[in-house]
């Protein structure tokens, strides 16, 4: 799925397709693999189920190694969040993984970006509020992937980050957002 990092020990960390995703889309992944320079696989960590799917984009954070990922929300869900809507979206999400010792990964940190969303549709909802007064979140009803395509149809990824990097010095992550024209800082 387009990424490579090489480690300070000479090991690659590589994004690469699972053969057995269940959902699909632009640089799907599913899998990260570490590999040793004599071709060995270090460890081996599969992030592909039905309502997950790792895509596009991987960086080093340190010795751990941080993806880019969908998670599906229903139309329901979606509807709730205050966005207008009758299909899914498949907001990004990143995970953190550190090699467990044992040949696969472990989990140590995530970030949603359905967690920071905000709405000024519906006052009854739990994300509403004024966008301008809140810059360190993201309008759920800005961007759009279009009329067709994208992972659940039209518009289903419709912030569609596809590009993350660390920072070690200011320990930040920086992420784009390919419909949106930006990039943000996750500090």
């Amino acid at each position: 799925n387009n990424a490579v990092q090489l480690k300070e020990n000479g090991n690659l960390v590589r994004g690469t397709k699972n053969n057995g995703n269940i959902l699909g889309g632009a640089a799907e992944g599913g899998r990260v693999q570490e590999i040793a320079p004599d071709g060995s696989v270090v460890w081996d960590f599969i992030y592909s189920t039905d309502s997950t799917l790792s895509h596009h984009d991987l960086t080093l954070v340190g010795d751990n190694v941080l993806i880019t990922a969908w998670e599906v929300k229903t139309a329901a869900e979606v509807s709730a969040a205050g966005y207008n809507t009758n299909s899914d979206k498949w907001p990004t999400h990143f995970i953190e993984l550190e090699d467990n010792g044992q040949g696969g990964a472990t989990i140590v940190w995530e970030w949603h970006i359905w967690d920071h969303l905000i709405q000024d549709i519906d006052p009854d909802l739990p994300n509403y509020g004024v966008i301008s007064e809140h810059p360190e979140l993201q309008d759920i009803n800005y961007g759009s992937a279009g009329s067709t395509g994208g992972p659940s149809g039209a518009n289903g990824d419709w912030k569609h980050f596809n590009a993350v990097a660390y920072n070690e010095e200011l320990d930040q992550i920086a992420l784009s957002s390919r419909f949106h024209d930006e990039i943000y800082i996750i500090d």
